[in-house]
């Protein structure tokens, strides 16, 4: 994560992700989409080829239904790039502190430490129910973001069973309770 990144990240208060991480994130959003894609295809090649064929009656739905829940998916994991600020008067050590305590208490993997950032893993065992957790945090002068989406670098997954909200919520009651 360079500068540029951790800029806009702050500007937008936003994970952003590269292209394959991108595709990976919203990868439920493709998939729902494919059966509208192909039959818009095959419309487009009945119409070059100057076929005509009958619409069937719940043709329409195959086209909408999946549109729909796409937006929704869309809309979910977009969401889910959002990032929650933390408020704190601690200085970068005692965030460090806390950030270490967090990452064993919920198994944390950190893979980057900086005065700016921090990105961690977690690697949950097969009965989880989790593929695993890609946690982000970002410092600025008096305040932490912090986000935990499914791991990326793993399956894609459209729920984490409460462990990404564990995780942001655990390291933010850490902060919250250090800074009293």
């Amino acid at each position: 994560m360079n500068n540029q990144i951790i800029k806009k990240c702050i500007e937008e208060n936003e994970l952003q992700l590269s292209f394959w991480d991108k595709i990976s994130h919203y990868w439920s959003v493709i998939f729902v989409l494919i059966i509208p894609i192909c039959s818009i295809t095959y419309k487009i090649i009945d119409v070059i080829n100057k076929t005509e064929r009958p619409s069937r009656d719940g043709e329409i739905y195959l086209f909408v239904i999946p549109i729909i829940v796409s937006v929704l998916f869309y809309i979910l994991q977009k969401k889910r790039l959002s990032f929650k600020i933390v408020e704190t008067k601690l200085n970068i050590d005692e965030v460090f502190k806390i950030t270490e305590e967090t990452a064993n208490e919920l198994g944390w993997i950190i893979n980057h430490k900086t005065k700016k950032y921090l990105t961690a893993n977690t690697n949950p065992k097969f009965t989880s129910g989790s593929w695993g957790e890609q946690i982000t945090l970002i410092f600025i002068e008096n305040k932490i973001l912090v986000n935990s989406i499914c791991d990326l670098n793993k399956k894609s997954s459209l729920v984490s069973m409460g462990r990404n909200k564990k995780n942001e919520l655990t390291f933010i009651n850490n902060i919250k309770r250090a800074s009293h």
